[in-house]
């Protein structure tokens, strides 16, 4: 059984989930171009809210079945914009941290370089045992992850130099044999489904 089917399968019974997220935007034609042209997500719809003063929304997505995953609005008040580097879980005074699941480990590093090639200079890749992280910020200053699921679990937090330009099986093996030194390891399907069994719980009375 894929993954995708065990989640599907063990959720069935949920009644709320997390859709998406948005964030108030200082330059909001910047913001805009930046999340489309740079990281590639697909604007699909567009519009102003008149009783907002105004303000421009713009909502995006990188799903078929999800009409935005992301909202960009106009108008943001809180003028403070973090420049310090992204370790992961960073506390800052506007986002706590916007993340993205990207395919693969080529992809992070294809990523990486658009990064570089915006001028944005602090960048921190990291391992998290269960997953391959990138971190930096957006243009006004809120943290972003980009990351790739890894084969295993392990307990949170956990934070491990991660080296980009390294193999993929050279990653992979680092990361297997950092996880089997930990106290509790699992495979991701077997975390899938004590995690979808307590989702389940959880909600059996909402």
């Amino acid at each position: 059984m894929s993954n995708t089917t065990m989640i599907d399968a063990g959720l069935e019974g949920r009644r709320i989930a997390v859709s998406h997220f948005g964030l108030s935007c200082l330059d909001f034609s910047t913001m805009l171009d930046f999340y489309t042209r740079v990281l590639g997500l697909t604007q699909s719809d567009a519009g102003a809210i008149e009783s907002g003063g105004g303000t421009e929304i713009a909502f995006l997505t990188t799903d078929p079945r999800e009409h935005h995953q992301l909202v960009l609005a106009s108008n943001r008040r809180d003028r403070t914009i973090e420049s310090t580097p992204v370790v992961g879980g960073s506390i800052g005074s506007n986002v706590f941290q916007v993340s993205f699941r990207v395919r693969d480990l080529d992809t992070l590093r294809r990523i990486d370089a658009r990064l570089e090639a915006e001028g944005i200079s602090a960048r921190n890749a990291i391992s998290h045992g269960n997953a391959w992280s990138l971190y930096c910020r957006d243009p006004e200053g809120n943290a972003l992850e980009f990351f790739v699921d890894s084969p295993w679990y392990v307990a949170q937090p956990c934070a491990e130099p991660l080296d980009l330009a390294r193999s993929d099986e050279e990653i992979l093996e680092e990361t297997r044999q950092y996880c089997f030194a930990q106290s509790e390891v699992l495979p991701y399907g077997e975390w899938v489904t004590r995690v979808a069994s307590m989702i389940t719980t959880d909600q059996a009375e909402l």
